[in-house]
């Protein structure tokens, strides 16, 4: 039966398991997994377009500058972001 449909097996009233084609699931594993990389794919890309815009000078003089500045210097542009965020 399974081979030209789902079979549902229930228990108490409710599906517990389904029994299909072999070859239909491994049609469905192939989907997910096909999927999955297409969906990896779109975080690779957006990675990559976030990565490439941060690669420009102003970018790296801002870096360098975080990565060197003291620490009374960072907690005062912080609490100078806090302070604007807040309004």
């Amino acid at each position: 039966m399974a081979e030209d449909e789902p079979v549902y097996i229930v228990k108490h009233g409710k599906p517990q398991t389904v029994v299909i084609a072999a070859d239909r699931y491994e049609s469905l594993v192939a989907k997910a997994q096909d999927r999955g990389d297409l969906e990896l794919e779109n975080l690779r890309a957006e990675f990559d377009a976030m990565y490439s815009s941060m690669q420009t000078s102003r970018w790296r003089r801002g870096m360098n500058e975080m990565l060197t500045a003291s620490a009374e210097r960072l907690n005062s542009v912080a609490a100078r972001r806090i302070r604007k965020a807040r309004g």
